[in-house]
C-alpha cells in the first residue's frame, strides 16, 4: 500500500496475487463441478479453461498436471504450513506433542471447507488413478514430516531413531485420515478438531479400550 496526494493506492503486486488467487480459485471450482458431473478421465483441461473462460497454457501456468488441481496446491501449500509449524514447536516438547500441535493446526481450515473435501475425497475414490497419485502424496507428506522431526531432534542433540520417526508421521498421518474420515461420515455439526484430538491421544494411549469394555480382537 502507498499513498498519494491523500488517496491510498493499493500496490500493483498485491492486485496481482489477488488476480491470481481468484483465477486459481476459479479453476479449482470449475474441475470440481467437472469431475463431479462427468468424471475425473473423461474430463479434459481444455473443458476447464473454457469453463473459466482461460485457455490451456494459462491452466498449465497454475497446475501441471490436471491431478493436481485436486491434489497438488492444497496438499502441498497445508503441509507447507504444518512443517513449519512443526519445526517451530519448542526444542524441548516431545516429538508426538509437537506433531499433534502442528497436525491440529490444520483442522480449522478443513472444518470451513467440509463440502469440498467430501467432493474431493469422493471423486479421488471414484478414480482408480487418482487413488495411487494421492498415496505419492501421502508418502511424500511422511518423508517431510521424518526430516522435520529428525532436524528437531538434531537440534536438541536426542536420538534420532529412523524407525522411530517414521512411525510417528506414519501415525501422525493415519490419526489425520481416521478423523477426517470420521468427520465426513458424521452430522455436519461435528467436530474435526475433537476427533482429531481423540484420535492423536488414542494413539498415544496405545488404543487400550476403556475399562469395562471387551477389546477388539483380531479376525481369525
Amino acid at each position: 500500500m502507498w499513498q498519494n496526494t491523500g488517496v491510498t493506492v493499493e500496490a500493483p503486486e498485491s492486485l496481482r496475487e489477488r488476480k491470481k488467487a481468484r483465477t486459481q480459485e476459479a479453476l479449482e471450482t470449475a474441475a470440481l463441478e467437472l469431475f463431479r458431473r462427468q468424471g475425473f478421465d473423461h474430463t479434459t483441461v481444455e473443458d476447464i479453461a473454457a469453463a473459466c473462460e482461460v485457455s490451456p497454457r494459462t491452466f498449465f501456468r497454475y497446475f501441471p498436471t490436471k491431478s493436481d488441481v485436486l491434489l497438488g496446491s492444497h496438499v502441498e501449500e497445508r503441509r507447507d504450513r504444518m512443517l513449519a509449524l512443526l519445526a517451530a514447536q519448542p526444542a524441548n516438547c516431545p516429538a508426538w506433542t509437537a506433531l499433534r500441535a502442528a497436525v491440529l493446526s490444520l483442522t480449522q481450515e478443513y472444518e470451513h471447507e467440509r463440502a469440498q473435501i467430501a467432493a474431493r475425497m469422493a471423486i479421488i475414490e471414484a478414480t482408480p488413478s487418482l487413488r495411487a497419485t494421492k498415496s505419492e502424496y501421502q508418502r511424500g507428506w511422511d518423508d517431510a514430516v521424518v526430516d522435520v522431526l529428525a532436524a528437531r531432534a538434531r537440534r536438541a542433540g536426542a536420538p534420532a531413531d529412523p524407525l522411530t520417526l517414521r512411525l510417528l508421521a506414519g501415525a501422525g498421518t493415519v490419526a489425520l485420515r481416521a478423523a477426517v474420515d470420521t468427520w465426513l461420515a458424521g452430522p455436519k455439526s461435528g467436530s474435526l478438531t475433537q476427533l482429531l484430538r481423540e484420535a492423536f491421544d488414542e494413539l498415544a494411549a496405545g488404543l487400550e479400550p476403556p475399562t469395562g469394555r471387551r477389546p477388539v480382537t483380531a479376525p481369525r
